[in-house]
């Protein structure tokens, strides 16, 4: 399913992308990606989730995840938000975040996304709303979104009971 999926986003990203622009939108995907390193590396010791493969590692799959599918979509997301009025602001935001948890959804219909230690569905929904707010902020004032970024990941850290901060 990931190889589709990256495929899918390739595919997508290379019709529709803002490829002339992507200096533009570079901070912003490095601040994704570092910020599921971070994830990564906090939950490490006591995983939230976990990506099922029968033909990669969880490892590789969150790779593929975070150097193909992350960049695919900062540069369809952020233009398609900051080229839009209010009402299709709003509407791209719902949009992605639809699209996000959908795509959690058949993952894990399909056994590709298990989750632990107290992390839902209804979780992974309000994460997709914060990272997907949490570009927008990027794109316009940066510290901010990463001082609300490390906000959001104290409550998560101290919320699921992560080692990191015990």
């Amino acid at each position: 399913m990931i190889l589709l999926l990256a495929c899918l986003f390739i595919l997508v990203c290379y019709k529709w992308g803002d490829w002339k622009n992507w200096k533009s939108y570079y901070s912003t995907t490095l601040f994704l990606i570092v910020g599921d390193l971070i994830e990564k590396l906090v939950s490490a010791a006591k995983p939230l989730w976990h990506y099922n493969s029968t033909i990669f590692s969880g490892t590789t799959t969150a790779l593929i995840i975070v150097l193909i599918i992350y960049p695919c979509t900062v540069l369809l997301f952020i233009p398609s938000y900051k080229n839009s009025g209010r009402i299709k602001k709003v509407f791209s935001l719902i949009i992605w975040v639809c699209i996000f948890s959908a795509l959690e959804y058949l993952g894990i219909k399909y056994n590709y996304i298990s989750y632990f230690n107290g992390w839902s569905f209804s979780y992974s929904f309000l994460l997709d709303w914060m990272l997907f707010s949490l570009l927008i902020v990027h794109q316009k004032n940066p510290p901010i979104a990463w001082l609300l970024s490390f906000i959001v990941g104290v409550v998560i850290t101290l919320w699921f009971k992560l080692p990191a901060l015990y």
